[in-house]
């Protein structure tokens, strides 16, 4: 028996799945993985189910609120069902009462261009949108930041972040 057999031998008995490699695989793998991982998945699917976006969203959604490999295969497939692969939140994505900014928040903030936003997820705390970019002011010099995202109003082009409201300027590709 070779080094690599018995290695394997060994690890499978102690239930330590082999590690998945989840940027290669493709829609309908990554749902058969979620499945395999996580039996909430199967129940959430009809007995036919399609790889289509609105699967591959349903079931995204689904595994990004865990930790771990469940998580990464979800934001994978949230990729996949989105054009050109930009993550955007759900549109009743809200972590903060203030939706709408004022004329003064308007006026004051800050210009985030180019800007990325990064559904992010580290250890066992949950996953949670981080906003970056270069922050261009007229009182100040420019500079890069990361802030935790509170909303996003689509319609005026800014974001509620940890810091205050920031004007969306160009968007990096994904």
């Amino acid at each position: 028996m070779g080094t690599m057999t018995a290695h394997v031998l060994r690890r499978r008995p102690l239930g330590i799945r082999p590690r998945v490699s989840i940027e290669s695989m493709d829609r309908e793998s990554l749902i058969c993985e979620a499945i395999l991982r996580d039996r909430e998945v199967e129940r959430a699917l009809s007995i036919i189910w399609e790889p289509d976006d609105e699967t591959c969203r349903r079931v995204g959604w689904h595994l990004v609120a865990n930790t771990g490999t469940l998580f990464h295969i979800g934001r994978r497939l949230l990729e996949l069902s989105t054009p050109g692969g930009a993550l955007l939140p759900p549109p009743e994505y809200r972590m903060c009462r203030a939706t709408e900014p004022t004329e003064e928040d308007m006026f004051a903030a800050p210009m985030l261009q180019p800007w990325s936003l990064l559904l992010f997820q580290s250890g066992s705390l949950p996953a949670f949108w981080k906003l970056g970019g270069t922050v261009h002011h007229r009182d100040h010099a420019c500079t890069w930041i990361w802030a935790r995202l509170l909303y996003l109003h689509r319609e005026k082009s800014m974001a509620r972040t940890t810091d205050g409201w920031v004007r969306l300027g160009k968007r990096m590709s994904a």
